[in-house]
């Protein structure tokens, strides 16, 4: 367990130099292309068509250099996308454009997030969408966040940890009276109901 955690913080050390890199480009308009896959094959595909859907759009723009930057861009990333027979389970960041702040050098990056991206994401922007890799370089697995569930049955007490996961810590049942108030008419049956 010992080389398990120090491979585990060897491999954060490592993503957040990385992530600090790119931060570091800077894209001249909406040139650089951040792209988040979950790990299913099917999300694989639909991304992949997303992809080129958006070449399709990408012939839109106006500016010629944007144009073809996106494009290549995109390209490079399908290209990728396509080459791969399998997926890991936590998922696929890639990072694709060219860096303006050094004279026009191209970046392609792949990156394995270190826990599993929840949800795709297609960006375009001027610098790279690094947030959620961020997040999860940056999280406490020891944080967590305290919740309970009150009801006319009973209660729900549990933990949310950093990592998403949800540990149930008490549950309690009540059983309370209706709201019926006994006398009048049915006093002759709550009486049955007695014996």
């Amino acid at each position: 367990t010992l080389k398990r955690a120090e491979q585990a913080e060897m491999e954060t050390f490592v993503l957040r130099r990385t992530l600090k890199t790119l931060e570091a480009v800077q894209g001249a308009g909406t040139t650089l292309v951040s792209v988040y896959v979950p790990g299913t094959l099917s999300q694989l595909a639909l991304m992949s068509s997303k992809i080129q859907n958006e070449m399709g759009v990408a012939s839109n723009i106006k500016s010629t250099q944007t144009r073809q930057r996106v494009r290549e861009a995109l390209n490079s990333i399908l290209h990728h996308l396509k080459s791969l027979k399998r997926i890991d389970p936590k998922g696929l960041a890639l990072f694709c454009g060219v860096d303006t702040a050094q004279d026009g050098k191209r970046v392609m990056k792949a990156i394995v997030p270190p826990k599993a991206l929840s949800s795709p994401l297609y960006w375009c922007d001027s610098e790279f969408q690094l947030k959620a890799l961020h997040d999860m370089v940056n999280t406490d697995e020891n944080e967590s966040i305290g919740f309970a569930v009150v009801s006319g049955e009973g209660t729900y007490f549990a933990a949310l940890s950093a990592s998403g996961t949800i540990e149930a810590l008490k549950t309690t049942s009540v059983r309370l009276p209706k709201k019926h108030s006994k006398g009048g008419q049915s006093a002759p049956r709550f009486q049955r109901q007695r014996i």
